[in-house]
């Protein structure tokens, strides 16, 4: 023999009917769309120095007696009468040379979201943009008298 379920269901959907009643007298969250009027993100400027490295070519002249010179010296010689003449040797050498510059960035912090519900404008931030709804959560309230 089969029993009926109908006793079960309508119990079940009369539970659920006391409990709806009751949300609103408990002060239960609702949650429903409102409508986004404006989204703007936010950004923050980040310094991230960097240090930039080059090499230059730097050349110098040495200057020394002649007579101390190394064999096979090549130079400009500088004769000086009654005294040593001397000798003018260029050196060429790599310099390494090193400045920090500042790189500066814009890091996205989120979005000023603008948005309506019940006819007044709301204003949140978001760390995302939620494009032309956003969820938001109504606190429902008994009426006072």
């Amino acid at each position: 023999m089969k029993q009926s379920r109908k006793p079960l269901y309508a119990l079940a959907i009369a539970g659920g009917v006391t409990l709806a009643a009751l949300a609103p007298n408990a002060g239960a969250q609702v949650s429903t769309w409102a409508t986004v009027t404006d989204a703007r993100p936010i950004y923050s400027q980040i310094n991230d120095p960097q240090q930039r490295c080059w090499t230059e070519r730097v050349t110098d002249t040495t200057v020394m007696r002649l007579d101390e010179a190394p064999i096979g010296a090549r130079g400009q010689v500088i004769e000086r009468r009654g005294e040593h003449d001397l000798l003018a040797m260029p050196q060429t050498r790599d310099i390494q040379r090193c400045t920090t510059v500042d790189a500066t960035r814009q890091q996205l912090q989120g979005y000023e979201v603008h948005y309506q519900y019940g006819g007044r404008e709301y204003t949140t931030q978001l760390p995302y943009d939620p494009g032309q709804r956003i969820r938001v959560n109504v606190d429902v309230q008994p009426e006072s008298r």
